[in-house]
């Protein structure tokens, strides 16, 4: 704010207002309109005139914004602390932050309150931290009990909690029979009504209020639910007759001819009772046949009365009252003509008046008097049924010492007790809270201004207490967390209690850029209504006025790309490239810029993840991307399922086409078809047997089939973590993963396996696979330069801004509108007071309920509001630039056809239409707007299965050699020394944990020296050597060292790398330039009856054509041994093995060979000179 200080601000009065503490107000803040300021300001002058902090309380929705508050009062008071009065260059907002902060600060001296030594004073919570403090206050009456962890997954609860509630079916209570009703009105459908009660207990803030009051007795249930209901269509046909007030005469008439001239008598004597009129029908639900009578000759017949369908009729004839003549006469029929002009005339005077098509077409939807009786009965049931659901999830709760923030809030409620009969805990609260400010009150529940309320009850005008509401309708977007704008709206115009709020209204957006503003101002303002409605939540656009007038970006552009209807994910896929282009082009346009990618539903991201890793873009995400999302993970499952269950064929073949094997379809086959009768395992095993398996196959199951026989000798005998993570080690799985993130994602994996992990196995494989599904991949470290490209809901983004953000996916839709069993809703009456209303869609085979169909169509209505703010939520975050991404089908005309309704896209399509028929597309069948682009379409980069492929490479011998070991171990313990004795190269087994250690740091090394050789580029080699801590921490992990000895031996391992591969004098070992270069070098011998494999760890031929056979040691001098003795100890140990490696070779070859020994501790290459 800042730079606009020494502007006048549009607003400025407004913002003047807002200081003035003593009096209330409602603030009604737009994007970036620096609410936040506004809020510290109020709160830090507050603060200079109280008697104690605690006396201030502000209320935020997000620990993010507490936080954020927070720290902006505390740097504001250090700033004025330690502010150099030398410097008199203040801005006009500078000063009055120094003069408020001052004045804080001389009353924290005189009152010796420490705020800066003691911060925790300033009462800045989020609303469910303060909930939770309150109901902790009164533990019993609360219904919280001890001291519960506060948590949203209440899973188990719930299902508990339904299991119990249905338990009572079996019994001969009234509760059992009411169970009886509600499962026979839903088909007896079990699983389809547990399902249902548990999606409601998630969502029983929008219900449980209503409870204790429905289920007072079968009675009152009736009477509650039809008092709501006959109430809305009071206030619906009063609504109408307000608007059609100005036609009254005219449409008085025009009924009564029509009524007393239907064609169909059955329908005329039907009417009789309400005609003639002298007035418009009566506004209750008796009189609500006469109003569609009316409807009859203004509307036409509308599909499933749905008034997003309905249309002026165009003409009447006989069947709606207008016949062309009565008795014959030409009189009669110059009067039938007029009574026709009359009527076409009156429907074209309704027509200029917006709004009154759907208003009028909305009486249709309207239950009729006694159509419900069925419905009444049922409901009644339900009720009960829900109370008791809520009275077992309460126990489930104690008996887990747990509670969810809705359970917080109602007990937060409860332990204040009622407005009239406040309890001792608000009493003492009125005492000591004299000023309250709320944040983002236009995502306020029922609950939460219920609570408010009671918070403020008694407090009077004028009498030194305040309350100050800051929010924006517009950016109202969390009804599924029970949010009701029309809360904001209410209040706005009734105030909370005896308490009135002047509504302020800010303009100014000192976030954006002016063509971001322009364009925001120009579309938002038809997307969204023109008349606020609080039952429906309408909330009208407000324009905003920019302050930053400067401009160095695009403003806001759409990327319309040409689909086909059957080619859906191809166009997706499509759209995704372009997005991930468009990032690219902004990186490299704008470096240093933050990006924000911002989605409706994570599951937009599918493809737009494999768009981004294949152009090698980095970006942070929190609760975006999931576990099970990932291909490595997809494996590593498999890899579960086929060690606790080897007869499990399907995950065999998953784990052949895995990277690792990546058995093409001809491969699995035959290894099934060899299968018959027995496991799939069992054919594998066998595949020695199998005539014609691809050269593929033979080069990887040679490496699978021993690694998979050792995890599976072993499960049961260790932890299954412990075999699973070697079973992958063994596969080279770590290889599969493209970057860090997937390391870390298996680090993650491993760790929930070891969670849920029981007495070597799973309790519940499919449990794990959903617990694995439910979590997120972690978002990486942003490291001292943060990440500058964001992945994000757009519900998540709000709060925050970004200087260009992109949404993709815009002509998607969300799930398809499938008939929920149960619906509700929650409205509020034109008095603000709220209203519940339940339905229950009617069995097969019956009409649907006309509750149902208006319940459902009110959801929709609000829905479609709610989006049209999400999406203006989604573009106001940008600072400098906005491009919105869509595919759309091509209509035979060449025009693009309109987009789905329910697509975002579709809220602002009416304006764009226009902007599209004046552009040309590319040829890459996309239209951009404002101005056309010209790139050519893009190919899908997307990873496959088979792009990620990375085969088995063949086992070390120590790995052979260790699983021979283990196995045998696991097997027979006495047998150990005998098979480590034949198989360790130095005919020891690793005994103690240093040798341990010390073994795989050498098989590491040797890895890293062998891969060095073999790569084209050394410079890039060695510039990600940095990087190999993160798979050499994995590959240690079994060793279980400490913290400090993993740090100790990787910084080790590090330092050796590099000084052996940095020496100028060992460079030339590395060329892979020299004749008949190898590295890890395969061969073997018959000896006295037996095969003996050797490795050579380097050799070529250099270029006086002598051979070079090189040994890799990573040994390390024992303490107090010299340099020279290390040297001379080691030729040594490993003359003879030396020379058996130039035994093999000059047997093949006749040619001079020289042996040495790469010390890489020292570094030093020491020539051995044969015995």
């Amino acid at each position: 704010m800042s730079e606009a200080s020494s502007i006048h601000l549009p607003d400025q009065h407004a913002r003047d207002c807002a200081l003035d503490i003593g009096r209330s107000f409602i603030v009604q803040a737009p994007a970036g309109s620096g609410k936040t300021e506004l809020l510290t300001m109020r709160f830090l002058k507050l603060l200079a005139m109280a008697s104690q902090p605690e006396e201030v309380l502000a209320i935020t929705f997000t620990k993010k914004a507490a936080s954020e508050m927070r720290d902006r009062i505390i740097r504001i008071l250090n700033w004025c602390r330690s502010f150099d009065y030398s410097d008199s260059q203040l801005s006009a907002i500078e000063a009055a932050r120094l003069s408020i902060g001052c004045s804080v600060l001389e009353r924290d001296d005189s009152q010796n309150w420490r705020l800066l030594q003691s911060p925790s004073r300033l009462r800045v919570q989020t609303i469910d931290s303060f909930c939770l403090y309150l109901a902790k206050q009164l533990p019993t009456l609360s219904q919280i009990g001890g001291n519960p962890n506060v948590t949203e997954g209440i899973d188990i609860c719930c299902k508990e909690a339904v299991n119990a509630t249905l338990a009572h079916l079996e019994g001969d209570t009234q509760l059992a029979r009411h169970i009886e009703t509600v499962l026979t009105h839903l088909d007896n459908d079990l699983a389809s009504v547990e399902t249902q009660l548990l999606h409601m207990l998630k969502q029983r803030d929008q219900w449980s209020n209503y409870i204790t009051d429905l289920t007072a007795n079968n009675t009152e249930t009736v009477r509650l639910l039809k008092s709501g209901l006959t109430e809305w269509i009071r206030e619906t046909l009063l609504s109408v007759t307000g608007i059609l007030k100005h036609s009254e005469n005219e449409l008085v008439e025009l009924a009564n001819f029509a009524a007393a001239h239907l064609d169909d008598e059955e329908q005329r004597l039907s009417l009789a009772r309400y005609f003639p009129l002298s007035s418009l029908p009566a506004s209750d639900t008796e009189a609500l046949p006469a109003w569609l009578f009316l409807l009859n000759f203004l509307l036409k017949k509308q599909k499933g009365d749905a008034p997003d369908t309905a249309e002026w009729l165009s003409r009447v004839n006989k069947t709606h009252g207008f016949p062309p003549e009565i008795d014959g006469s030409k009189e009669s029929q110059t009067a039938c003509k007029a009574y026709k002009n009359q009527r076409d005339a009156l429907v074209e005077t309704l027509q200029r008046h917006p709004g009154v098509l759907q208003k009028l077409a909305f009486i249709r939807l309207l239950p009729a008097a006694g159509e419900e009786t069925k419905q009444w009965a049922f409901l009644t049931s339900l009720c009960h049924v829900l109370r008791a659901l809520n009275a077992e999830l309460l126990l489930a709760f104690t008996r887990y010492r747990v509670v969810d923030f809705t359970q917080t809030g109602a007990a937060a409620n409860l332990a204040l007790g009622a407005e009239d009969e406040p309890t001792d805990l608000a009493l003492a609260l009125d005492s000591s809270i004299n000023h309250i400010l709320v944040d983002e009150f236009q995502d306020t529940s029922q609950l939460q201004l219920n609570l408010l309320k009671k918070l403020t009850a008694g407090w009077q005008p004028e009498d030194g207490r305040t309350l100050f509401l800051v929010g924006d309708p517009m950016q109202s977007c969390y009804s599924f967390r029970n949010a009701n704008v029309g809360i904001y709206l209410d209040v706005q115009s009734r105030g909370i209690g005896q308490i009135p709020l002047k509504t302020l209204v800010l303009q100014s957006n000192f976030r954006s850029q002016q063509p971001v503003v322009d364009w925001v101002n120009a579309t938002f303002a038809d997307a969204f209504p023109l008349q606020s409605d609080i039952s429906r939540g309408a909330v009208p656009y407000s324009r905003a006025e920019v302050i930053h007038e400067k401009t160095d970006s695009e403003g806001v552009a759409v990327n319309l790309i040409e689909t086909e209807k059957d080619r859906r994910l191809e166009a997706l896929v499509q759209e995704s490239e372009q997005l991930a282009d468009a990032v690219v082009h902004l990186q490299e346009k704008y470096p240093g810029d933050s990006i924000a990618i911002l989605v409706r539903t994570r599951t937009q991201l599918r493809t737009v993840i494999p768009a981004l890793r294949a152009r090698d873009l980095s970006w942070r995400a929190n609760d975006i991307d999931r576990l099970a999302d990932l291909p490595v993970i997809e494996d590593l499952l498999s890899l579960v399922r086929v060690i606790l269950n080897p007869g499990d064929n399907f995950s065999w073949l998953c784990l052949l086409r895995a990277p690792w094997c990546g058995l093409a379809s001809g491969d699995l086959l035959k290894l099934s078809q060899h299968s018959t009768g027995s496991s799939l395992w069992q054919s594998i095993n066998d595949y020695r047997a199998i005539d014609n398996l691809s050269a593929q196959a033979a080069q990887t199951l040679p490496q699978f089939v021993p690694a998979m026989q050792f995890a599976l000798s072993s499960r049961y005998k260790r932890s299954l973590r412990q075999s699973v993570e070697a079973a992958w080690g063994l596969l080279r799985g770590i290889n599969c993963c493209r970057n860090e993130l997937e390391i870390n994602c298996a680090r993650r994996f491993f760790t929930l396996l070891s969670e849920q992990e029981v007495a070597g196995g799973l309790e519940d494989i499919f449990a794990f696979e959903e617990k694995v599904g439910s979590t997120f991949i972690p978002s990486p470290e942003t490291g001292p330069q943060p990440c500058k490209l964001e992945l994000l809901t757009m519900h998540k983004s709000k709060g925050l801004e970004f200087d260009h953000v992109l949404l993709p996916g815009l002509s998607n839709t969300t799930k398809h509108d499938n008939k929920d069993l149960l619906i509700w809703h929650e409205r509020l009456n034109t008095e603000g007071n709220p209203r519940l209303f339940l339905a229950a869609v009617t069995p097969t085979g019956l009409e649907e309920s006309s509750l149902y169909k208006l319940i459902r169509h009110e959801k929709k209505i609000r829905q479609r509001l709610e989006s049209a703010r999400l999406l203006y939520i989604a573009i106001t975050r940008a600072k400098k630039s906005a491009t919105l991404f869509a595919g759309l089908t091509i209509e035979d005309d060449g025009e693009f056809s309109a987009p789905p309704a329910g697509s975002l896209l579709s809220l602002i399509w009416p304006l764009l239409h226009k902007q599209v028929r004046c552009q040309t597309r590319s040829p890459s069948g996309s239209t951009y707007l404002p101005t056309a682009s010209s790139g050519s379409r893009q190919q899908s980069n997307q990873s496959t299965m088979i792009s990620r492929l990375s085969p088995i490479s063949e086992f070390t011998d120590e790995e052979r050699e260790c699983m021979t070991a283990l196995c045998a171990d696991l097997e027979n313990r006495r047998q150990e020394e005998e098979i480590a004795s034949e198989n360790w190269p130095d005919h020891t087994i690793p005994s103690s944990q240093a040798e341990r250690v010390a073994s795989k740091i050498g098989t590491l090394i040797h890895k890293v020296l062998e891969t060095y050789t073999q790569s084209t580029n050394k410079a890039d080699y060695l510039a990600q050597i940095d990087k190999m801590d993160t798979f050499w921490e994995l590959s240690l992990r079994h060793l279980q060292l400490s913290a400090a000895e993993m740090e100790r031996t990787l910084g080790h391992m590090k330092a050796t790398v590099l000084k052996t591969l940095s020496d100028p004098k060992l460079v030339w070992i590395f060329d892979n330039q020299h004749r008949e270069s190898a590295c890890e070098l395969k061969m073997s011998r018959r000896h006295n009856g037996h095969t003996q494999q050797f490795v050579i760890d380097r050799t070529f031929i250099d270029q006086n054509d002598t051979r070079w056979i090189i040994d890799y040691k990573t040994s390390q001098p024992q303490p107090g041994q010299s340099e020279s003795e290390f040297i001379q100890s080691q030729a040594e140990k490993y003359r003879s093995q030396l020379e058996n490696y130039r035994d093999l070779m000059t047997a093949a070859e006749n040619r001079s060979a020289r042996l040495a020994l790469l010390l890489t501790d020292i570094p030093a290459l020491i020539e051995i000179e044969s015995s």
